[in-house]
C-alpha cells in the first residue's frame, strides 16, 4: 500500500476513521448519561437555551468528554477536541468548549460549599459512565 501524504496507508486510514467513530459514539453516551443525570432530555442539553441549569449540565457534559477521552491522532494534545465536543453538543463554536471545561474544572477545584453539589453530581456521573464501561466489558474511557 502507499502511504499518503500524511503518512499513513490506507489501512491505518481506516483504523483511525474506526477509533474516530468510537470517540464520537462515546461522546454521545457522555451526553446522554449527563441528560439523564440532570433529568433533561438530549434535546434539551443540545439547544441554544442559556438557562442557568440547561448551562451547568452542558458545562459538565463539555467537561467530562475533555478530561475522559482521548482522540487517537498523533498530535500534541490527545484530549478529545472542543471543535467536536461542540458538534455533539448542538454546534457550539471551541471557544464555548474551552469556556465551558474552564468553569467547571474550576468550581471542582474551588471547595466552596455551595459547590458541592456540583462535585457529587460529577462523581456520581464518572461512577455510572465507569459502572456502564465496565458492564459492557468496554476498556477504560478516561484520558491518560
Amino acid at each position: 500500500m502507499q502511504p499518503t501524504p500524511d503518512g499513513l496507508d490506507e489501512g491505518q486510514r481506516a483504523a483511525l476513521r474506526r477509533l474516530q467513530r468510537a470517540q464520537l459514539a462515546e461522546a454521545r453516551r457522555i451526553r446522554q448519561a449527563v441528560a439523564v443525570g440532570y433529568t433533561l432530555t438530549p434535546a434539551q442539553l443540545t439547544s441554544p437555551c442559556r438557562v442557568a441549569a440547561r448551562a451547568e449540565a452542558r458545562h459538565v457534559a463539555m467537561w467530562l468528554m475533555r478530561t475522559r477521552l482521548t482522540w487517537p491522532l498523533p498530535t500534541r494534545d490527545r484530549a478529545f477536541p472542543c471543535d467536536r465536543i461542540g458538534r455533539v453538543l448542538g454546534g457550539r463554536d471551541h471557544s464555548t468548549v474551552l469556556h465551558g471545561v474552564a468553569v467547571i474544572a474550576a468550581r471542582l477545584a474551588s471547595g466552596r460549599e455551595e459547590d458541592a453539589s456540583l462535585r457529587h453530581t460529577v462523581s456520581a456521573l464518572a461512577a455510572t459512565l465507569d459502572a456502564t464501561y465496565e458492564a459492557a466489558g468496554l476498556p477504560d474511557q478516561r484520558a491518560a
